[in-house]
């Protein structure tokens, strides 16, 4: 594999006090031993909010997933270049195409000197046209 990423879709549920249990330590065991593999590890605990850097900090993964509930400016300027990705809201792809722009522009504007990969901060909802996701591909490809 060039890389693997692990998803905690449902890290969002948990109390703070529970995040290290059942969220940061079974994820550190899977990373440090995809690690040995010489394979980088993407993470992503949806929805964990200001908690992305506790988690960044013991999980240490080789980049972060990021959802939409996250200021990415703060999370760009706490996590000293750890790669980020995604954050886009996918309910953004349900509006009009200048809302669609301005949103892409916003994540891409914020990350343009930082590493960063273009991605929606959870899954494409149903509803989205194929022609919308065509639209902001060409967007990102297109963004200078």
């Amino acid at each position: 594999a060039d890389v693997i990423q692990i998803f905690d879709s449902w890290a969002s549920l948990l109390p703070k006090n529970e995040l290290s249990n059942y969220c940061y330590t079974p994820i550190l065991k899977i990373v440090e031993h995809i690690k040995t593999k010489n394979i980088p590890v993407i993470c992503f605990p949806k929805g964990i909010k200001e908690n992305y850097l506790d988690f960044c900090s013991t999980v240490k993964p080789d980049c972060i997933s990021i959802d939409y509930e996250v200021d990415p400016k703060w999370l760009k300027e706490k996590l000293n270049g750890l790669p980020i990705q995604g954050g886009l809201d996918p309910k953004i792809l349900l509006t009009d195409r200048t809302k669609i722009k301005k949103n892409t522009e916003k994540y891409l504007n914020i990350f343009k000197d930082y590493p960063y990969i273009f991605n929606l901060g959870h899954g494409v909802l149903p509803e989205i046209k194929p022609e919308t996701i065509e639209y902001i591909i060409k967007l990102v490809r297109d963004y200078k």
